[in-house]
């Protein structure tokens, strides 16, 4: 008997997903064909999977290794990258936008799970290309902030769960669910009749809704992430 089974990308397999959605496949194939509900599931779990992504800023949770981000710098001390941050491997800058780069020694920056973060005002200005000099008052609690370093940063970093979290998995499951509940009222809809029409189509839920659209937001909180070195 021939299987269907999820690609290595996927955020969980297909037998999971069967044990945990709320149809079979005799709830949408008058013949009870296992075969075509399986694969009915897999193209759905990637759908869901780009769903999650698309509202997710166009990333994956899942894991990535040497990611390379070339960013603008900020008046900040911390510049955003993809959450979550696993381990920052090389920090590299152009003072201007013609200059070659430089790497940064990595005593002069940290990271958190959501950001990459300058370190306080070394005793040198060989990196800085403007400085407080005058008063050391005013100096030293003044925090180091990208843009007086450089125009660009080059980051190299490894990202992503190694296993996708639970409360990730439960949203996708929740996407897939409500695809297999439109399909359902979709095939309902096509043998009702036109009197029936109307209050049938109402009834089908857009498949991200704002209950949806909160859960992906609530998988990370980057207003908790700041980090003072």
């Amino acid at each position: 008997m021939a299987t269907v089974t999820t690609d290595q990308s996927a955020y969980q397999d297909l037998e999971t997903i069967r044990s945990r959605v709320d149809y079979e496949g005799d709830t949408l194939f008058e013949d009870n064909d296992a075969l075509r509900f399986d694969e009915l599931l897999v193209r759905l779990e990637k759908e869901s999977r780009g769903i999650f992504e698309t509202l997710w800023g166009d990333q994956t949770p899942a894991e990535e290794t040497d990611r390379v981000d070339t960013m603008r710098t900020t008046g900040d001390a911390a510049m955003t990258l993809v959450y979550p941050v696993q381990d920052v491997t090389k920090v590299e800058y152009k003072v201007t936008v013609g200059s070659d780069w430089e790497e940064l020694d990595a005593d002069r920056w940290d990271y958190t799970d959501h950001h990459l973060v300058l370190a306080q005002r070394p005793t040198s200005n060989i990196l800085y290309r403007t400085r407080e000099r005058d008063n050391p008052l005013t100096r030293d609690p003044s925090r180091a902030e990208w843009d007086q370093l450089a125009t660009k940063v080059r980051v190299t970093y490894d990202r992503g769960f190694s296993t996708v979290p639970s409360d990730i998995k439960s949203i996708q499951i929740s996407l897939i669910n409500k695809m297999l509940r439109q399909l359902r009222a979709e095939q309902n809809v096509s043998s009702v009749s036109p009197e029936e029409l109307t209050s049938a189509v109402t009834e089908i839920d857009d498949v991200v809704d704002e209950n949806i659209r909160q859960r992906i937001s609530d998988v990370t909180s980057p207003g908790l992430a700041t980090m003072s070195i």
